[in-house]
This record gives structure tokens, sequence and C-alpha cells, in this order.
């Protein structure tokens, strides 16, 4: 592995209910990068993140487990946590040692009680938080009525990137709005997408659902205001870098599509992590125990957090 800078790496807290698909994420992502030449399934208890017997045993996550993966020349560090509300500790302490929370919603349900409580932690922590849809391929899957839930929430704040054109069984295609393409993934293995222009049924759909990302990414910097209001568009750059700024001060709530279980949407997902989401030296500084600003800088002084203990002396695992 390279040696990264701060400016080269990106630290990820991976919330949602139990049952959300976290797991079977982190088989994708490690996949996607990599650091796997094929993914575990909860059900065959070979996956990376639940190793322990207790999980394996139950078929859900008791701790939280971090892991990297490389992607585009960006180090992405995840810590998978728990949904289940018994061992909602893990995801308060893997909250405070990430910048950046990406909450996984199952598509049958939406919001649960287990991601209400994580995402009132994200507010209280005030970290910026990219929602995640998972399991399009359900047959009870409502895009609509999730979006419809997260906007009673959210409001205006709320700004789906992507939509899908055939939710439910078979689902492998959906509408791009940050890129305007189509993604096309074989429904059955996925991986990487055949990218598409959008077709021209779609297009008035995208193109307002494109107009609707551009206001709200040109809102949060004085200079792609003036340009959006002058020429009435922005690059895709342009809106990347608009994108994190509302990310930093939770105005901008992102809405990604995924079958994980498929690895469908997965490396579209990764991209934006790599090239969007913001760096630690890009989030506010932290205080310490006495009130004092730490500056994440690499030229300063080392700084410790330590959030999880796993062994302790003349006890043993913990």
């Amino acid at each position: 592995m390279k040696n990264y800078t701060t400016k080269e790496i990106k630290n990820i807290a991976l919330l949602g209910n139990d049952g959300a698909g976290k797991t079977t994420l982190t088989e994708s992502i490690l996949f996607e990068s990599g650091q796997l030449q094929r993914r575990g399934r909860i059900s065959l208890k070979n996956t990376a993140s639940d190793y322990f017997p207790v999980e394996q045993e139950y078929g859900y996550s008791v701790f939280s487990t971090v892991f990297h993966a490389e992607y585009n020349n960006k180090k992405l560090n995840f810590i998978d946590c728990p949904g289940a509300d018994d061992f909602v500790g893990a995801a308060l302490t893997a909250l405070n040692v990430t910048d950046t929370t990406v909450v996984l919603l199952n598509g049958q349900y939406g919001l649960e009680v287990g991601t209400l409580n994580h995402l009132r932690y994200a507010e209280e922590l005030n970290k910026p938080v990219i929602f995640l849809l998972n399991q399009l391929d359900d047959e009870k899957c409502d895009y609509d009525a999730v979006v419809e839930k997260l906007r009673e929430t959210y409001g205006s704040k709320l700004i789906p990137i992507q939509y899908p054109l055939n939710q439910g069984e078979g689902f492998n295609s959906f509408i791009d709005v940050l890129t305007m393409k189509k993604y096309t993934y074989n429904a059955k293995e996925g991986g990487h997408a055949t990218i598409e222009d959008i077709p021209a049924d779609q297009l008035d759909k995208a193109t307002e659902m494109n107009r609707a990302l551009i206001e709200a990414a040109a809102e949060h910097d004085e200079a792609l205001m003036e340009k959006f209001f002058d020429q009435g568009e922005l690059t895709q750059d342009e809106m990347r870098e608009g994108i994190r700024k509302g990310l930093v001060t939770r105005s901008i709530f992102p809405l990604f599509l995924v079958c994980a279980r498929q690895n469908i949407g997965v490396d579209r997902m990764m991209e934006f992590l790599s090239n969007v989401v913001p760096f630690a030296n890009e989030m506010p500084a932290v205080c310490n125990n006495e009130g004092k600003e730490v500056p994440t800088d690499a030229s300063q002084p080392t700084s410790v957090f330590f959030f999880k203990t796993g062994m302790e002396p003349h006890i043993g695992e913990v």
C-alpha cells in the first residue's frame, strides 16, 4: 500500500438499521477495490466483517468492523457498524472518529427506528450524511415512498442523485442526474455498468432533477451561484465542489441507489465517495477534553483518539 496524505484519506461510517445490508455492502466494496477475489455471504458465514462466532451464529453484526478500500488513488477508511439497538454504542463511537456518514436504507421499509437513532446521533455530531437506498431488487421496494418519507424530514435538502428504471425483481438500471447518464448492470453479477445516454422518454424527468441538483450545489458557493445566474449551468466538477460544501454544512443530503447483494451501483457510489465527500482536513476542527480545537493538520503534533477496545489486560477479549 502507498503512503497517503491527509488530503487523500476519507473516513466513513456505515450506519443503518439491522438488516439494511451494511455487511453485504462491505463485501461488494472490498470486491470492487480488489481486496477480495470473491464476495462472501452472511448465509455462508464467510463475510469479511462479521467474523466473530456470535455474529455468524445469529446472522447479524454485533461489533463494529474497521476496513479500508483504495479507489481512484484515495484511501477510504470505513467502519461497518451494527444496526441493532442493543449495540448502538458502536455507532456512536464510530461517528466520533469518522467524517462522513453513509446511511443504508432497506428498500422495503425506508426509515426504520434504528436508522432514525443513527441519524439523530449524526445530527448531534454535525456529520455529513449520504443516503444509500439498498435492496432495489426486492418486489416490495418503493423508491417514491422512501423519497417522500425522507422529504418530510429533510425537505429540499434531500437531493436524489439517482432514480431506478426497473425497481423490483431484476433491478439493474438507473438514471444518474449528476453525470446525466443511464447505468445498466448485469442483473446477476453486477460489477461495472454499461453507461449510455439517457433515453428520450426519461430526459424531461432527469433534466428537472439535474436542475434541482445544480441549484442546490450552487447555493453553497458564491462564485458558483454567480456563474449559475449568468450561464444557467455548472460543469460536473463545479457541481461536485458545491455538493462537497453542502455536505460539510449539512445543507445537502444526497440519495444513491444500490443492490449490495448483486453488486449493482456500488462502483458509482465509490466514485462519489472518492471524488466528492470531504477529506478530514475539510471538516471543522474537533475539541479535546480541555475545550481546545485540534486542527486536522499533518504538520502538527500527533493526536490520537481511541474509539474501540478489543482486548483488556487481565480480562481478555471484550
